[in-house]
């Protein structure tokens, strides 16, 4: 039986989160910081009941008295940093109607294809925190040996009017960067080692659109990165926002998996070639296409731990 959480300990969870969303300068709302919160770090939280609700406020209440962290505008951040990062999110919050509005056209789409089964719109604009230039990016799961068909497809139409994200794009291009197989649900080795913050806070922020309910399982398969943050919970679909299944889809179809991945390997420009199955940036197999050649994973990753070095964590 695991023991009760100490307040000081859940104190260090609370600066953990915070330190990592000032990494990307974001100040947290108090109910993304409650429930993504990292409990279990490195001095063996494992070993202890993960926080609840009381044991949150009062940690959080005892670093306000501290000066430790600063509350205000409904968001919290470390000492100095609270009014530029609200600032900043009044101002991109404006913008998530106007993207999520485009995203869900994108994914009505993407939801004509039966081989499709999931969508989520991924990154800052999952939190509504993206630039008024950013792409839409989006996160799919397809039917087990479908991927290639399915991206060449279902993408082909946004690089024929050249709405794909690229250097040139417009804001909200699209982007169909990230497709994985139902296959292959564990998404641990698509993570920088030993740890990927980035990606743990990408995953539990995801805002998925369509979901056949295969997220249970996308959920349930990545139990370490749940590990860390034990008061998340499972993704919901809003009724606002739920894109439903089209009464009329595309067949899905295996026939022409090897000449969409003969036209798409072709297609791809050297700086994907180049970086292609060297690390996790770039990952190109039959059960994972992820195109992200400017990953600013490891600096958001040195910059989270600057930041716990020099608070003494």
């Amino acid at each position: 039986m695991m023991e009760p959480l100490p307040l000081q300990d859940a104190r260090e969870s609370l600066i953990r989160t915070i330190a990592y969303f000032d990494a990307i300068d974001y100040a947290p709302t108090w109910s993304e910081l409650s429930a993504w919160t990292e409990w279990s770090g490195a001095r063996g939280f494992e070993q202890v009941a993960p926080p609840n609700a009381a044991d949150l406020v009062s940690a959080k209440n005892a670093l306000l008295e501290e000066r430790r962290i600063e509350s205000d505008f409904g968001r919290l951040a470390l000492p100095g940093r609270l009014a530029i990062l609200s600032a900043r999110s009044m101002e991109r919050t404006t913008l998530f109607a106007r993207k999520v509005r485009r995203a869900r056209r994108v994914v009505k789409w993407l939801a004509r294809f039966s081989s499709v089964r999931f969508v989520a719109l991924v990154n800052t604009t999952a939190f509504a925190h993206a630039r008024d230039r950013a792409d839409l990016d989006f996160f799919v799961i397809v039917k087990r040996g479908r991927l290639w068909t399915t991206r060449l497809l279902s993408a082909s139409p946004y690089r024929m009017l050249g709405k794909l994200s690229n250097a040139d794009a417009k804001p909200d291009a699209v982007c169909l960067s990230y497709f994985v197989s139902d296959e292959n649900l564990d998404l641990s080795s698509h993570m920088l080692t030993p740890d990927d913050p980035y990606f743990r806070y990408w995953f539990l922020s995801m805002l998925p659109l369509y979901d056949d309910g295969v997220s249970r399982d996308l959920w349930d398969a990545n139990a370490q990165i749940i590990a860390r943050h034990a008061r998340a919970n499972r993704w919901i679909v809003s009724d606002d926002l739920r894109v439903q299944r089209p009464r009329i889809r595309f067949p899905d179809t295996t026939i022409i998996e090897p000449l969409a991945k003969r036209v798409q390997m072709a297609w791809f420009p050297s700086r994907i070639r180049e970086r292609m199955n060297l690390d996790t940036s770039v990952i190109v197999t039959d059960a994972a296409l992820k195109f992200h050649v400017d990953d600013a994973r490891l600096r958001f990753r040195a910059g989270y731990e600057e930041r716990l070095k020099t608070l003494g964590i």
